[in-house]
């Protein structure tokens, strides 16, 4: 499948954002508002991460104390609304062409972090021997 072309505006992690959805998948008409929405918040973060690296993550304060710059929490909540934005879309997880929704994957990591490090009854018997 072929990638849609971007809308213009964006930066290049929107527009690798775009590029990958839209040619993995094929979205509907009504979808294409909701990825443009994801390609402009990935955009900011990408941003935000710019000056983040650029400026440290300390600031001083009005009263010359260092405190945690503002662009911290603005890039955790960037990075949040962008998540949310690409959660809506629904987009399918695995060749089922069934969507997860956030509660779904929510549960598959905790199930699969629940079994990480089980070892099979069978297994430990053999190994115990």
């Amino acid at each position: 499948m072929a990638a849609e072309r971007p809308p213009k505006g964006f930066g290049p992690a929107g527009r690798d954002l775009w590029r990958k959805v839209t040619s993995a998948f094929e979205l509907d008409g009504h979808e294409l508002p909701g990825l443009e929405l994801a390609a402009s918040q990935i955009d900011d973060v990408h941003r935000l991460e710019e000056l983040l690296e650029r400026d440290g993550m300390i600031s001083t304060g009005s009263t010359g104390q260092q405190r945690l710059s503002q662009v911290v929490a603005e890039l955790r909540q960037s990075r949040l609304a962008a998540s949310q934005l690409l959660d809506a879309l629904a987009l399918p997880l695995d060749d089922s062409g069934v969507a997860a929704s956030p509660a779904t994957k929510r549960a598959r990591r905790a199930a699969e972090a629940r079994w990480a490090g089980h070892v099979p009854a069978r297994e430990r018997l053999r190994n115990a021997t």
